[in-house]
C-alpha cells in the first residue's frame, strides 16, 4: 500500500518521507527543477540507447502523477497523452505539455506547496511495532 501511495502520489508521499522517517529535512527543489533536471537524464538516455530500445512514454510514465490533485492535472494529462503519439524528446514533450500547469505549481516547493499534506507522516512512530523485548530483559 505503500508503494501505491508513492506512485499515485509521488509528491507528498516521497517528497516527505525521508523528513518524517529519517529525520532528514525536505529538499527545496520546485516541481519545475526536477523536471528539469529529469529531462537532462532522460534525454541522455535516449541518446546512450537509442529509440529501439527506449522510448518517450516508458521514460515518462513515471511523471505521469507528479502532480495529483492541483490545478491542471487533469489538462497535462491529456496533453501528455496526445504529446507521446509523436514526441521523440523528453524535453519536446515538457515543453509542449507543462504550459497546461500554473506556475504556482511548478514552481512550488514541497515546503510551501499549496496543497500541503501537514501531518500525513505526522506519528510515523506509530506505524512501527513495538520493539522486541527478549525474555532475558523481562
Amino acid at each position: 500500500m505503500v508503494g501505491r501511495a508513492a506512485y499515485n502520489n509521488p509528491w507528498y508521499t516521497i517528497g516527505r518521507v525521508d523528513g518524517a522517517i529519517y529525520g532528514v529535512p525536505s529538499h527545496n527543489l520546485s516541481r519545475r527543477q526536477i523536471l528539469e533536471q529529469y529531462e537532462v537524464y532522460a534525454d541522455s538516455i535516449c541518446e546512450k540507447y537509442g529509440s529501439k530500445r527506449v522510448n518517450v512514454r516508458q521514460l515518462v510514465k513515471p511523471l505521469l502523477n507528479l502532480f495529483h490533485s492541483e490545478p491542471g492535472n487533469g489538462q497535462w494529462k491529456r496533453m501528455a497523452d496526445a504529446a507521446l503519439k509523436h514526441c521523440k524528446t523528453v524535453k519536446s514533450f515538457l515543453e509542449e505539455t507543462l504550459v497546461a500547469l500554473p506556475d504556482n505549481v511548478l514552481d512550488s516547493t514541497i515546503v510551501n506547496s499549496p496543497l500541503s499534506h501537514e501531518g500525513q507522516f505526522s506519528d510515523a512512530n506509530a506505524l512501527f511495532p513495538p520493539p522486541y523485548k527478549s525474555m532475558q530483559s523481562i
